[in-house]
């Protein structure tokens, strides 16, 4: 027999796209939710990365590396969401139209013509779909990107907005339609495999029992997914503490600073932005009870013979310490021995020499004096003759001493004797580290005095309990539309809740629509069990099995799957709960892990009564046939 032409292919690929109205629309729902999913993760990751890019050198100023996992892990999860969607629905959309592609072979119609076929469909379904999506995404995306912007270091001048570009549309438009391709790849090769005589025998690959073959376990996949996932965000927002954690996490009432100081993406940060007109309005507030300068200036510090000979043999000879210099500081050809050779020809180590008020020095920690004690006497230590020496930290709760309580240490010239070894407060010290550093400090009158007049990095503020909210309204005010900012322990505690927040609101976003597509998916595999069976149901009520008894059957079969899902979605939700989820959430300020199913308990009866309705509307369309119509049904 003749092969149709190719003109003919596209007429009937346009004509199955009308005839089909209904599965089409279904199809092209599933392309639209799994373009919005892509869309908006990639409007948010190009836009950030928009402002982590510095225009001058073209490189990336900074990475989170935690963001970039958290990033690539929901990627992930899309990928395999809207492979799951489209690859289900395609398959059966196609199993249920596999007597037609039969048909078609009789008349001529080759395995590549109906390959062609499917992919014109595929291809007009995606025309539709993926604009739409696209919409729908970068409006989720530019709803959600304030929020994520307010965590993520970036020093772009319109940080937390919407950088679009034609880069992203295209890019996301080729994405989701590869994804597309990729997922309706193997049900095209089966309906162009098909003979006439199999096609015209087709029952949708069922089993014995009626079930579709290899669907139960995509279909509890889907609904696993979306529950796990809101799960998860749910217990996040239920981890959120009390406001007693935020006095761990704020040095003093308040703190004000340069905006861009504790911004990893900034480059240049100025350590001199608390100048002397903000200095002046704050001394005429009501309710102060303290005022504290942090001054900072960063150099080298230079070491006597004796001094150095003592720290190569104490510091430097320490395995960890020479682990770190092979790490950072050597490469081909530079071993950690001609660094060191290096380092004992200058004598010195580079470091931050810090000038502290009385507030600020009360707000040191882990201190042990040259007297043996625990806390700083400040009238001794401003005589102008002492500093205070911080440990070196190597770990998260590794120290190691570069000098010594009652060791002589030379600034700008002049020596003095180490009072005290301490640790600053990471909220409060320098937020720019290098991999070996001696930081030094003097009181505030005796910094002033080698460094000259200059204004302070940060200022520390404690302020009378009853006045803190007058307070906060006021410096709130001030700092606003400045480059100044400013944090309190309500100020940590919002921050924080929100930070918490932005991941639940973007986990129960993202649950939403693994829902639907989970719903979707079991829908149309029972509505393609119940096609493919529907002569079968006609025979049994032919017999006398009534309308009831053949929806309990239905029901059953439902229940079936959400047996199956309730286990795993159990199953998995505890296993996260109490390994990722618990490692994430305790890592948090101001969160406490408590483990919680409670969204499960929730949302599973939800899911159970879909499960049953979704049967039973199915069967009581396929019942608006008669039984003898339906038993002509080849």
């Amino acid at each position: 027999m003749k092969n149709i032409s190719k003109k003919a292919v596209k007429n009937l690929a346009s004509g199955s796209l009308k005839c089909n109205r209904g599965k089409n629309a279904v199809m092209t729902a599933s392309v639209i939710l799994t373009t919005v999913l892509f869309s908006s993760f990639f409007t948010i990751v190009g836009s950030l990365l928009s402002e982590l890019r510095d225009t001058s050198m073209g490189q990336y100023n900074y990475l989170d590396p935690v963001a970039c996992l958290v990033g690539l892990a929901a990627l992930a999860i899309f990928i395999i969401s809207g492979y799951l969607i489209i690859y289900n629905i395609f398959d059966l959309h196609i199993v249920s139209d596999m007597k037609e592609y039969g048909l078609l072979k009789t008349i001529g119609t080759t395995a590549k013509q109906i390959r062609s076929m499917v992919k014109i469909r595929a291809g007009r379904i995606c025309l539709i779909a993926i604009p739409i999506g696209l919409a729908i995404g970068c409006a989720i995306g530019g709803w959600l990107l304030p929020m994520i912007g307010k965590f993520i270091n970036t020093v772009g001048v319109g940080k937390g907005h919407v950088h679009m570009s034609i880069w992203i549309i295209l890019f996301t438009a080729l994405f989701s339609y590869f994804t597309v391709s990729i997922s309706s790849k193997k049900p095209c090769r089966m309906a162009a495999k098909v003979s006439p005589i199999e096609a015209a025998r087709f029952t949708g690959r069922l089993k014995k029992n009626g079930k579709p073959k290899k669907k139960l376990f995509l279909v509890v996949l889907s609904l696993t997914l979306s529950l796990v996932v809101f799960n998860s965000a749910y217990t996040i927002i239920d981890s959120f503490s009390t406001k007693a954690y935020a006095e761990e996490f704020v040095a003093a009432d308040f703190c004000v600073q340069d905006a861009l100081l504790d911004n990893a993406g900034a480059g240049e940060k100025n350590v001199n932005a608390i100048d002397h007109a903000f200095l002046a309005q704050l001394s005429r507030q009501k309710g102060i009870e303290g005022i504290g300068n942090l001054y900072l200036h960063h150099g080298e510090h230079v070491f006597s013979p004796k001094e150095w000979s003592r720290i190569e043999a104490s510091f430097f000879s320490d395995e960890i310490v020479r682990m770190q210099i092979e790490s950072f500081y050597t490469d081909e050809g530079y071993s950690v021995n001609d660094y060191l050779k290096q380092l004992h020809q200058e004598r010195s180590i580079e470091g931050n020499t810090y000038g502290i008020g009385q507030l600020a020095a009360q707000k040191l920690e882990d201190v042990r004096t040259m007297d043996g004690t625990t806390s700083i006497d400040w009238n001794r230590f401003r005589e102008g003759n002492y500093v205070l020496a911080e440990r070196w930290q190597y770990a998260s709760d590794g120290f190691l001493e570069i000098v010594n309580p009652g060791d002589h240490v030379e600034i700008e010239g002049r020596e003095y004797t180490v009072y005290a070894l301490v640790d600053i407060p990471m909220v409060i010290e320098y937020p720019v580290y290098a991999p070996i550093e001696c930081n030094l400090i003097l009181p505030e009158e005796e910094y002033l005095k080698v460094y000259g007049t200059c204004d302070p990095m940060r200022t520390l503020i404690d302020v009378e309990d009853d006045r803190e909210s007058a307070f906060e309204a006021w410096i709130s005010g001030y700092t606003k539309g400045t480059a100044l900012s400013y944090t309190s322990k309500q100020s940590v505690i919002e921050d924080n809740k929100a930070f918490g927040e932005l991941f639940a609101t973007a986990g129960i976003l993202v649950a939403v629509i693994l829902g639907v597509i989970g719903v979707m998916n079991f829908g149309n595999t029972m509505i393609a069990s119940m096609i493919a069976r529907s002569r079968e149901f006609a025979m049994l009520e032919a017999v006398g099995m009534t309308t009831a008894q053949q929806k309990r059957s239905l029901i059953r079969e439902g229940l079936g799957y959400f047996v199956y899902t309730s286990v795993l979605t159990v199953l998995l939700s505890s296993i996260i709960n109490v390994t990722a989820l618990k490692a994430f959430v305790n890592n948090l300020p101001m969160f406490s892990w408590k483990f919680s199913l409670t969204a499960l308990v929730i949302l599973l009866p939800v899911i159970a009564l879909m499960i049953v309705l979704i049967p039973t509307a199915a069967y009581q369309r396929i019942c608006k046939k008669s039984v003898v119509e339906r038993l002509r049904t080849e």
